[in-house]
């Protein structure tokens, strides 16, 4: 995907957020303009596609724990009218992965080698080049899936690293495991890559989710869990394929994903949002039910938590 596709994908994520308006300089703002005109034209634009560095991070809203970086004033780009959505990606375009192997040992050592180097996502262009391969159990009846890696992740090569990630180990501890006694994964397993990126990182593309969603496939087909949890609401929209649907949405209903059951939360970032003990209650029930269906023995304490003292 070209820089024009990166920025138009994340304009549509802002506008799922309700964001209406975008503080950028005036040489972008001229950029988007014409990006939009051309767009209804039927035509391409004719300003060279390159988004000024300090736009691209102005735009990018880190994921997990990475750091904000301040921006100046600047002016304001009206979202409210509809951004000019990329080509759909067609169904025959997705590709298979089948690393192979005559046993599961041999299938998650073939994909550990294979997915670092796998074609059709280093042709996408848009992804760095470190992987970060999945962490725990092979065969857990809990498989925890975020979206893409930040920072932190990248670093270590391994996934939810970082403040976000201590959360995660938060939660684990509360229900009684480890990293160890579960699956934690990325749909995407490279971070989206940004120009000149250091901290800051985007949420992955629409089309970054879907070549991705066969490894996913691949993994779930050799876990075989009880349960997934999809921590966030791009980790569902990628995930379950059903649309843009807002997270509060996701988390009314059991999902299905090839017959595993899945239950979809926040992400582990947002309790270093929020100290609301409501909010905090009902992700935690979220957890009890993920415990009640992989069939963990819960608590008196575990029940209590986060409840109002009587």
């Amino acid at each position: 995907m070209h820089l024009r596709g990166l920025v138009l994908d994340y304009l549509h994520t802002l506008q799922a957020r309700g964001v209406q308006k975008l503080a950028v300089d005036d040489e972008a703002r001229g950029i988007l303009r014409e990006w939009m005109l051309a767009a209804k034209r039927g035509g391409r634009p004719v300003t060279p596609v390159v988004m000024p560095q300090q736009v691209m991070l102005e735009v990018a809203e880190p994921a997990g724990d990475a750091p904000v970086q301040e921006a100046p004033p600047k002016l304001d780009v009206d979202l409210s009218e509809p951004v000019p959505a990329e080509p759909q990606v067609q169904e025959e375009d997705i590709p298979f992965f089948r690393p192979g192997g005559s046993n599961a040992e041999e299938a998650w050592a073939n994909m550990r080698r294979l997915l670092p180097t796998w074609t059709p996502l280093r042709q996408l262009g848009t992804l760095r080049e470190k992987a970060v391969l999945p962490q725990g159990n092979p065969s857990a009846d809990i498989v925890f899936v975020g979206d893409a890696p930040g920072y932190h992740d990248e670093k270590a090569g391994l996934p939810f690293q970082g403040d976000a990630g201590g959360k995660l180990d938060g939660m684990l501890k509360a229900m009684g495991l480890t990293r160890e006694q579960v699956y934690i994964t990325h749909l995407v397993k490279f971070r989206p890559a940004q120009p000149r990126q250091t901290l800051n990182t985007r949420p992955p593309s629409d089309k970054e989710l879907l070549f991705s969603r066969p490894v996913v496939d691949f993994e779930m087909r050799l876990v075989q869990p009880r349960v997934i949890v999809a921590l966030g609401v791009i980790a569902a929209r990628g995930l379950l394929q059903q649309g843009n649907l807002p997270l509060a949405a996701y988390q009314e209903r059991i999902w299905d994903y090839n017959g595993i059951p899945v239950i979809v939360t926040h992400h582990p970032s947002y309790l270093l949002r929020t100290s609301d003990l409501g909010e905090r209650r009902r992700l935690w029930e979220e957890m009890l039910h993920v415990m009640e269906i992989a069939g963990l023995p819960i608590n008196d304490k575990q029940r209590g938590y986060f409840l109002p003292k009587a």
